[in-house]
């Protein structure tokens, strides 16, 4: 998930940077200082979440928030320490509000409302049962059933089938996107499995390893994703 944080105090911004770098599944993409540069490149990047203070110099995060999801479809954390804003931040249909200073297991509550949101996206399926793969300066189609697990490898991904391996060349951020057939999960900042190919799970220490069909290698749960894995899973 890709974050950008506002916020006019310089420390809050560290701090909460810090708490998100414990996340295996966040990468913060930039900070700002400034509502107005934030805005420009929240509307031109690559966004999912942003945390956002409210009571700023010149233009509120309020109002920042309704011009942003005018334009965008966002995930908006409100970050504050006044309470009187709540009202109004969950009338703009933010994800949540957040009180400074902030708990590590609020934020994470938070966290886990959004990436509920994006397994429900992801739920649904989209019309056609594969993805298109440039193969030698030609497109091949693999079908989602084919498909076992994807491995982020530098500036491209691996996706493994039973038979063969193919280069996706993008992130695997857009891969996922790509992915929208429920069956696919987002088990770790560089794995999306198939889960109705899963052979194996084997619980470590506060979350799990998995093997899928035809492979032997040990996939990583992240702990950031554990509980949504075994909610998926029923275990």
């Amino acid at each position: 998930m890709n974050v950008v944080i506002v916020d006019d105090e310089y420390l809050a911004i560290e701090e909460l940077a810090f708490q998100l770098s414990l996340c295996e599944d966040v990468q913060i993409k930039s900070t700002f200082m400034d509502p107005e540069k934030a805005y420009d490149y929240i509307i031109s990047h690559d966004v999912d979440i942003v945390f956002l203070d409210i009571q700023m110099p010149g233009t509120n995060g309020l109002k920042c928030a309704k011009r942003i999801l005018a334009h965008k479809n966002i995930h908006v954390i409100f970050v504050t320490a006044y309470t009187e804003y709540a009202v109004s931040s969950y009338e703009i249909d933010a994800v949540d509000y957040l009180l400074k200073p902030i708990n590590n297991a609020r934020l994470n509550k938070s966290l886990d409302k959004v990436r509920q949101f994006r397994t429900r996206s992801c739920s649904q399926k989209m019309d056609k049962d594969f993805l298109f793969i440039y193969e030698k300066e030609v497109l091949r189609p693999i079908k989602y059933d084919e498909i076992r697990y994807c491995r982020a490898n530098d500036k491209h991904v691996e996706i493994f089938t039973k038979n063969q391996i193919f280069v996706y060349e993008n992130t695997i951020g857009k891969l996922e996107e790509s992915l929208r057939d429920s069956v696919f999960f987002r088990c770790h900042r560089s794995y999306i499995i198939n889960l109705k190919h899963i052979n194996l799970i084997e619980p470590v220490e506060r979350t799990y390893l998995v093997k899928m069909e035809d492979f032997g290698e040990l996939i990583p749960i992240s702990r950031s994703n554990v509980q949504t894995f075994k909610r998926i899973m029923d275990i």
